[in-house]
């Protein structure tokens, strides 16, 4: 796959989440005397999506990346934060005028056996959001359809089948038409491609970053495979326990990894020259992720990391700038070795 022009963050962001929490409660066992414990999933999250742009959320399975993706969404209760869509706070809105902004902002799932109904037809699956959120008759329904199925790489022909009549890929297109029926603005894609063959990831990636080109979407793309996120992406957020511990262009978060979790990230990534993949050095995290339930005081990853010191343990690190670029990490060792 080649790798597609980087396109800078310079235009206002048409989402701005600032602050944003969600945890959740957890009532312990009889022997703990139904003492409850707190989930944090996301633990003060502040990000701004460009107009236009594609932003990488990347981070290992636990880190919180998809309910930070669902409680963008509203699919989940937030505990804490803002969340603002085209200028519009979304987290105000009820009823009538949420439903109005709701077509602004869509998302596509990681699993496409799951997320449609086996007992809809594709035109039943394609037809319920514009029944619901437009006044088109069944005749502009049908344009409608018939105009994003194509956008998709699908034809009308499937407009009569059911879901269980078509591969993974297919069906990947098939929720993806269904995220485009109602011209989003912001898209949330969680995971697309990690439940499909490789030989179609590819595919779908081609036609996500095409489809965002030719409709000027901006698109927050979820996903713990850093080569996809890396191919896709103009920007890359790195999560790591409920926080984002390092923010920055595509190319600069790749070629200078700032963060030691970054670092040990990237070091991972396939090299498709053999040579170049025998000789380079990988960087290992040791230990396991810590339980959300109980994160470590202090910066959440010192208990894994190698530059940690006493500093670390005791106070959580702030996502400032490096020097004077938009390259952002949370990181005392880097902080106290930044260029002034």
């Amino acid at each position: 796959m080649s790798t597609p022009p980087t396109n800078a963050s310079i235009n206002p962001p048409i989402a701005r989440i600032q602050n944003l929490k969600v945890h959740f409660p957890i009532r312990g066992s009889f022997l703990s005397f139904g003492h409850k414990h707190t989930l944090k999933a996301v633990d003060g999250v502040s990000l701004d999506l460009a107009k236009g742009e594609i932003l990488g959320l990347v981070g290992e399975s636990g880190c919180g990346k998809s309910s930070l993706g669902r409680a963008i969404m509203r699919l989940i209760k937030i505990t804490d934060g803002s969340i603002e869509i085209a200028g519009t706070d979304f987290l105000a809105l009820e009823g009538k005028a949420l439903r109005q902004v709701r077509p602004n902002i869509q998302m596509i799932f990681q699993d496409p056996y799951a997320s449609l109904n086996p007992r809809m037809t594709v035109y039943d699956i394609l037809a319920e959001p514009l029944f619901t959120h437009t006044k088109l008759n069944s005749d502009a329904q049908m344009a409608k359809i018939k105009q994003t199925l194509d956008l998709v790489g699908l034809n009308a022909k499937t407009c009569k089948k059911y879901p269980h009549e078509f591969s993974g890929g297919q069906r990947q297109r098939i929720a993806i038409a269904r995220a485009l029926i109602l011209d989003p603005k912001v898209i949330i894609a969680d995971e697309p491609v990690s439940s499909l063959d490789v030989s179609v990831q590819a595919q779908i990636l081609n036609l996500l970053k095409e489809i965002q080109t030719r409709l000027g979407l901006s698109m927050i793309f979820i996903s713990h495979n850093l080569a996809v996120v890396k191919y896709i992406s103009d920007r890359i957020a790195v999560m790591y326990l409920g926080k984002i511990v390092e923010i920055a262009d595509r190319e600069a978060l790749y070629k200078n990894p700032l963060h030691p979790y970054t670092r040990a990230l990237v070091s991972a990534v396939p090299i498709p020259d053999p040579k170049l993949e025998r000789a380079r050095k990988r960087i290992p995290v040791g230990g396991e992720l810590p339980s959300p339930l109980n994160p470590p005081k202090g910066c959440a990853f010192h208990t894994r990391c190698p530059l940690a010191f006493d500093r670390c343990r005791t106070e959580p690190p702030q996502l400032i700038a490096h020097s004077k670029s938009l390259h952002r990490v949370a990181c005392f060792a880097v902080e106290e070795n930044r260029p002034s």
